[in-house]
């Protein structure tokens, strides 16, 4: 029994940061490639991945908000129990896979064992299992941003000291990714007003990035 009207515009504007966000990320995919193709730089091969997992992430975070939207519409919170979890477990594996890729694009020279993405699936595939299991997105939380901190943190204090512009957009906007993890679960306490400033920061972020990436492939 429909209990509250469903929201449209909630809707609407999700499904529109969503599009705009996976579009940004499956370009900067497509973009690369051809340079990849012609350095084999396993850099780069890294960084791409990053996007494509992100991506597939941010499609399958757009179905966790609509198992919401239903769960209140139809105010049955077991039925939004029942479904949403699958969607972030999802959401959580491409997300941890693109954050390990996104690390590997960083130390893959200090990299000295092979099957780095069977690993990864093992890693990832391991934390979405614990966030389901304690019906808890905080595991994934933590384990996602403890992959960040080292993330950020290992450039900083490596011996060449350099630091990438661009390596510190992509990091700022994964950054973000973690906010709106914690975002989901207060959908219904934070002002609808907030939730858009942060998706608009977040669409202005990935589209520094694919245009810088743009300049550096053109």
């Amino acid at each position: 029994m429909l209990i509250h009207p469903f929201d449209y515009s909630r809707l609407a504007v999700e499904l529109s940061y969503t599009l705009i966000i996976v579009f940004f990320c499956f370009m900067i995919y497509i973009k690369t490639k051809e340079m990849y193709d012609l350095t084999k730089y396993k850099g780069i091969q890294y960084f791409r991945i990053t996007f494509l997992f992100f991506g597939l992430a941010y499609l399958f975070r757009f179905s966790f908000i609509l198992f919401l939207l239903i769960g209140v519409t139809f105010d049955d919170y077991s039925l939004s129990i029942a479904f949403k979890f699958v969607p972030l477990v999802l959401s959580g594996y491409f997300s941890t896979m693109a954050i390990l890729s996104l690390t590997y694009s960083t130390i893959w020279k200090k990299i000295h064992f092979k099957h780095t993405l069977l690993i990864s699936n093992v890693i990832a595939i391991f934390i979405s299992g614990i966030a389901l299991i304690s019906i808890d997105p905080f595991p994934l939380i933590l384990s996602q941003a403890i992959l960040l901190i080292f993330t950020i943190a290992y450039p900083i204090y490596s011996k060449s000291k350099k630091v990438s512009p661009l390596f510190i957009l992509y990091i700022m906007f994964f950054l973000f990714w973690v906010i709106n993890l914690l975002t989901l679960y207060t959908k219904r306490f934070l002002p609808f007003e907030i939730q858009i400033l942060l998706n608009v920061v977040s669409i202005v972020l990935i589209g520094i990035i694919y245009y810088k990436v743009y300049r550096w492939t053109k």
